[in-house]
């Protein structure tokens, strides 16, 4: 692709992978000394909040302000508080409230880090390969979500918790290493210094509102990231039901999700799929109703062999990977540059809510309902509001090009 987006995506590997190693180790440690599910939630809600609340303001930051200095920042910052709390647990104070603090500040990093990503992307990678460069991204996500936790299970089994601590420390700091050595065109238009922080952010609001297509790719957005976190829910319930060791189960599901992230993203980023993208994203999410759907119909019929459900996990994964890369191509080559900041920051805040969201009310939901019930009704859902959704940005897009002047 080019020099820059290859640097841009080795520092996103090494600090995925890192980070995967990071939450783990977390979540083990915290179930270890505190012997409490209820804290072990506690720090993921601290991991994930900060950065639903900072979509908005960080996005206008992320528009205003250096790009590259902002992403070179957070992970510097994101570097010296994982140093910290390897030299805290070194020294036996790492406590929990110390613990709870440095994953707030790592979620404000992560609010202005990720929206960052994806706003610098179209400044570094021309229009007709944005899709490709996105596929790419998603194919370093797909491959930091399959390596990362294993490799941070082994090493906290080999070596504890000290070494999972430095390596994060190290990967941030790495990856904020290839970062400052990108190059980065200026943007051409700059929002004004001079305005307040609040305009820029009504002016984001107002430029999201007042454009029906973008709030049609947010729902999807937000239907996307609600049914990851469905995933979350229902893979350790499913894999119980199934032939064979639970545990081992859910490794398998997880696995060949994450192999249908990888292998789509990968392909992806081979094909051209240029000018085709709201077919990708509305048939990923329709695709996904039908697996879901179907899922549920296999389960119901009696098959309890744990390969048909990694074939169609597999392919859940690739519909997501589908979807996802779609609609990030799709805002990139719409959204002027000196607003990308702000309508990712949206994206960011939309995704950060919509997981969570889904695993509090699947979790609710299966204390009454079977989950194979609810994965029919869902993905019955799921079907007519892909259609439609599909049917009105077309409709959108149709007039938003008959009023563009005819040259």
């Amino acid at each position: 692709m080019n020099r820059n987006l290859n640097l841009l995506l080795s520092g996103q590997l090494v600090s995925q992978v890192g980070d995967k190693f990071h939450m783990l180790a977390v979540a083990f440690l915290v179930l270890k000394t505190t012997g409490s599910p209820a804290k072990m939630g506690l720090v993921f809600f601290c991991s994930l909040f900060p950065s639903m609340l900072l979509g908005l303001v960080s996005g206008t930051f992320i528009d205003r302000y250096n790009r590259k200095a902002i992403i070179v920042g957070a992970d510097v910052a994101r570097g010296l508080v994982v140093s910290g709390l390897a030299f805290c647990y070194f020294l036996n104070v790492l406590s929990f409230p110390v613990l709870l603090l440095a994953q707030v500040i790592l979620s404000v990093c992560t609010a202005f880090f990720d929206p960052a990503i994806p706003a610098i992307i179209p400044q570094i990678v021309k229009s007709d390969q944005l899709t490709r460069a996105n596929s790419r991204a998603q194919f370093i996500s797909g491959v930091a979500t399959v390596v990362g936790p294993t490799l941070g299970g082994i090493m906290v089994a080999w070596g504890g918790y000290l070494p999972v601590f430095l390596i994060n420390a190290a990967s941030y700091l790495i990856s904020a290493g290839f970062e400052s050595i990108i190059q980065i065109p200026p943007l051409t238009r700059q929002t004004r210094s001079d305005k307040k922080i609040l305009d820029d952010i009504r002016q984001g609001c107002r430029y999201v509102y007042r454009r029906h297509h973008l709030m049609i790719i947010l729902i999807m957005v937000g239907v996307i990231h609600f049914f990851v976190g469905w995933i979350e829910v229902v893979i350790p319930i499913l894999a119980t039901g199934l032939d064979g060791y639970g545990a081992r189960n859910i490794g398998y599901l997880q696995t060949f999700f994450g192999l249908g992230m990888i292998m789509t993203a990968l392909l992806l980023s081979v094909i051209n799929i240029g000018g085709r993208e709201a077919r990708f994203l509305f048939g990923g999410v329709f695709g996904i109703g039908i697996l879901m759907v179907l899922t549920s119909l296999v389960y119901v019929s009696g098959v309890r062999g744990i390969v048909a459900f990694m074939l169609i996990f597999i392919l859940i994964g690739a519909g997501i990977i589908m979807a996802g890369t779609s609609f990030r191509s799709m805002l990139q080559k719409d959204v002027p540059a000196g607003m990308m900041g702000r309508v990712f920051g949206f994206v960011a805040a939309v995704g950060n809510i919509s997981i969570p969201l889904a695993t509090l009310i699947y979790g609710i939901l299966m204390s009454y309902v079977s989950h194979t019930v609810l994965m029919a009704v869902s993905g019955i859902i799921l079907l007519p509001t892909s259609l439609v959704a599909y049917y009105l940005y077309a409709r959108t897009d149709y007039t938003l090009a008959a009023r563009e002047p005819q040259s």
